[in-house]
């Protein structure tokens, strides 16, 4: 009987539990004040098992190349048309949440006008200062060095993208970018770069828009003053024909309403005019629609690696790694 306590005694010092005695009963679970004594007994492995991968994951952060993040906010201005009373009503109706502006559809799209193909072929051919070289460098070279053709243009577009995020707050309808290079000089060049073609961008859609809308109202003016011409003749001729009309109930009613389309015609047309000198005002204006609040600067620190982050995160899996291997030294043979 002695010797069945015995095994008992030592599988218990090994942190675990017995049966009692019998072979073919399987083990309980440990509990974690067993746990936490296994640990403690096998401590040293522990502490060697952190140790070791903290360091590795220190000589890993001292390894990757370091990484910047240059910022930039802007503003963008909302567009102003003259259109009387139809503007007030609808910042009415955008106040109570019931109407959507198109300016504020226009900033939602920023973001992927920032990263569209477009705009990253024209800021691949730019150059920027890169790293400790004198001679800026263009970004190709630097994002692709190698192959050549359309394959690494698109290569060095996919990269671009990568490293490049904007996103609009929709509360204060800021806009931010943050590109990230190897170089400080290139992480602020592109961010810049990125906010002058975005604001050339849209300078360019705006002035497109305004001649579209300037032709469409210049081709309804002549239409107008056509159709203008044309009631003020009949309205001549009818008086012309009729010096007297008298007390006749028929041509009184025609007179009227032939006065009154002449007058419906005279307000369209004053009312064209005004708008077409205003679309001629707003094709040759040349506004800026982006007020650059923070203009990216070259970072001082890198953003990546965070190596003291990183050496935590090889401690912490250090010793998970070595608690397990403890625990597992600790089970019995078969």
């Amino acid at each position: 009987m002695s010797g069945g306590i015995l095994p008992g005694l030592a599988s218990r010092e090994n942190g675990l539990e017995a049966t009692d005695g019998d072979p073919g009963t399987p083990p309980l679970e440990r509990t974690l004040g067993q746990v936490a004594a296994v640990l403690w007994k096998r401590r040293t492995l522990v502490i060697r098992s952190a140790l070791a991968a903290a360091v590795a994951a220190a000589l890993l952060s001292l390894a990757l190349p370091p990484t910047y993040e240059a910022v930039t906010t802007v503003i963008p201005v909302p567009e102003q048309r003259s259109t009387g009373g139809l503007e007030v009503t609808s910042a009415r109706l955008e106040g109570l949440g019931l109407l959507t502006s198109a300016g504020s559809m226009r900033f939602m799209i920023y973001p992927d006008i920032a990263r569209s193909r477009e705009l990253l072929e024209r800021i691949l051919v730019m150059r920027f200062p890169a790293g400790r070289q004198t001679r800026p460098v263009q970004l190709m070279d630097i994002l692709q060095p190698r192959g050549r053709g359309a394959l690494r243009q698109e290569l060095a577009v996919r990269k671009l993208r990568r490293q490049v995020d904007a996103v609009v707050d929709r509360r204060t309808g800021l806009l931010t970018i943050r590109v990230r290079a190897r170089a400080p000089g290139v992480a602020a060049g592109v961010a810049n770069a990125l906010v002058a073609l975005l604001q050339e961008f849209s300078v360019r859609t705006m002035a497109g828009n305004a001649t579209e809308n300037r032709r469409f109202i210049e081709g309804r003016l002549a239409e107008t003053r056509v159709d203008l011409a044309r009631s003020e003749g009949a309205l001549r001729a009818f008086r012309e024909s009729n010096l007297r009309i008298g007390n006749s109930p028929r041509l009184q009613l025609e007179l009227s309403r032939r006065v009154r389309d002449t007058q419906a015609q005279e307000e369209i047309f004053l009312a064209l005019t005004r708008q077409y000198e205003l679309a001629r005002l707003d094709e040759h204006r040349d506004v800026p629609v982006l007020n650059v609040l923070d203009p990216a600067r070259a970072p001082a620190s890198r953003s990546a690696p965070r190596r003291g982050m990183m050496t935590m995160m090889g401690f912490v899996l250090g010793v998970a790694l070595g608690g397990a291997v403890a625990l597992g030294q600790s089970r019995p043979g078969p």
